[in-house]
């Protein structure tokens, strides 16, 4: 199914569920139906917007997000069924699976789109961390963008001597950490991050005139944090 194909379902998705949920209240407006009868099986809607946004994905975010929300749904009416009730250890096995197969699929998009390995190192930073830290500086005048993963660690990278031709994208994947970014203040941030119990934070400060050099951050942190300032 093309991009374009998933798209179009997931907006019929999304229509379908409006309609259902539209078509329920007038029922319970003329008094044919009474809605909390079937307010334990509310977990449903979460579920199907989890399915609109993995079908609707703009980016890995987006699909990483439908993800989360399908799990969650699925666990919130497992347990109003009386299935399945998540208890603490639960959820901490479910945190990890989620950031193993986020770290899983990350490595296969990579591969897919090009090892790293392959482009220039000047302009292109990849690394992966677990208990342990990283720092670097990059002074590339054609900057595209980093690959960054880190565990139980810490990132620092320093880009305030790089330069932009065109906007650069920095994909994040932090867990128990920190990563912090440093740019120049000629460069518009733009985060696109998906923290739980985390923070994405944009300490910038504004460029006085109008930029096209765009630095974009995106990925998820859990329990972590991502922190770019200049």
């Amino acid at each position: 199914m093309s991009r374009g194909q998933r798209r179009g379902t997931g907006q019929a998705l999304f229509g379908t569920t409006l309609v259902t949920l539209g078509a329920m209240l007038f029922a319970q407006n003329a008094g044919l139906l009474e809605m909390r009868v079937y307010w334990r099986y509310w977990p449903l809607l979460l579920i199907a917007l989890g399915a609109v946004k993995l079908l609707s994905a703009h980016s890995r975010v987006d699909t990483a997000l439908g993800i989360g929300m399908l799990v969650f749904g699925s666990g919130r009416l497992s347990s109003a069924l009386g299935y399945w009730s998540p208890r603490p250890p639960d959820l901490v096995a479910l945190v990890m699976v989620t950031a193993g197969g986020w770290l899983i699929y990350r490595g296969l998009v990579s591969g897919r789109d090009g090892d790293a390995s392959n482009r220039d190192q000047s302009d292109w930073i990849s690394a992966f961390a677990v208990m342990g830290g990283f720092k670097r500086a990059n002074n590339s005048p054609t900057f595209r963008g980093a690959d960054l993963s880190v565990v139980m660690g810490g990132f620092e990278i320093d880009l305030r001597q790089a330069s932009l031709r065109a906007p650069a994208t920095i994909d994040v994947f932090v867990m128990w950490g920190g990563i912090e970014v440093r740019v120049p203040e000629d460069w518009t941030v733009e985060l696109r991050g998906v923290p739980i119990l985390a923070g994405f934070e944009d300490k910038t400060r504004a460029p006085t005139v109008p930029t096209e050099r765009r630095l974009i951050v995106r990925g998820m942190a859990l329990m972590g944090g991502v922190e770019i300032k200049n």
